[in-house]
């Protein structure tokens, strides 16, 4: 199956909206909390360089919003022009100071050296080759800066779950939202940070604290039927930070000065 990266061109107007696709509102009200609640603990206890951030495939906007609110003067791209005005008008409603443009990961509309802080996240797991986009991340990154990521371990069980379970039997997202293949395992990602001068320093994984799965399936039979509201979803699902890496996971890598290289 093609990765369907379309679906962000064509809905991306409805990031933000009460009754936006389950797409969006479980990375808003699921996921983003999760990985930013991880990265903002780990920002308290390693010191970036600055404050300065990019935000490498924002969409609309959730997790540069975060940063923003936090005091990090904030840049956000994204290869889909309606995305990107979803994410300014939000930003602007909401008078917080964020730097949209349109662009690729692969080509990073940003001179070397930009960026204190880069995020990168339920991105890798949707282009083509994610070496060029962690090659440009490298580039715009500052020696002893941090990036941030996460994305979808190929594994088994990531089939089953994210592919079989959410994606063709609930049908929560759209037919090729996530293409399997195009998962990546964490040691295929630690083996392209090396090659870029990024020293992976740790992983967490996403998952729902429910182990049970009838009643993961159960909850996810009823936001299938709409008995779920979306600001609902993240007690329902309960996802949180765990050592399990097997679904989806999280991290941060620092970019090493050129010498030691």
């Amino acid at each position: 199956m093609k990765i369907n990266n379309e679906f962000y061109e064509s809905h991306g107007h409805t990031w933000w909206a009460d009754d936006a696709d389950f797409n969006y509102s479980s990375l808003r009200y699921c996921m983003n909390p999760v990985r930013y609640g991880y990265f903002k603990r780990k920002l308290a206890e390693i010191q970036p360089p600055g404050n300065t951030v990019l935000d490498v495939g924002c969409g609309g906007g959730f997790l540069s919003e975060e940063f923003a609110r936090d005091g990090f003067r904030v840049s956000g791209v994204d290869p889909s022009g309606t995305s990107i005005e979803a994410a300014r008008r939000h930003a602007s409603a909401n008078r917080l100071d964020i730097d949209y443009r349109g662009g690729r990961g692969e080509a990073l509309p940003f001179p070397d050296a930009s960026f204190d802080i880069v995020a990168c996240c339920d991105v890798l797991e949707h282009v083509d080759a994610p070496g060029p986009v962690i090659r440009e991340i490298s580039r715009v990154l500052k020696d002893g800066g941090i990036f941030f990521y996460d994305t979808l371990n190929r594994t088994w069980f990531s089939k089953i779950a994210a592919i079989k379970v959410w994606q063709d039997w609930a049908r929560l997202c759209q037919p090729g939202t996530h293409v399997w293949e195009m998962f990546i395992k964490p040691a295929e990602l630690v083996a392209l940070l090396n090659r870029n001068g990024l020293e992976n320093r740790e992983m967490k994984g996403i998952a729902p604290k429910s182990r049970n799965p009838f009643v993961i399936l159960w909850t996810l039979y009823s936001i299938r039927k709409g008995k779920v509201r979306n600001e609902d979803l993240n007690s329902r699902l309960g996802m949180g930070e765990t050592d399990d890496l097997n679904l989806s996971y999280m991290g941060f890598a620092i970019k090493r000065p050129a010498g030691s290289q």
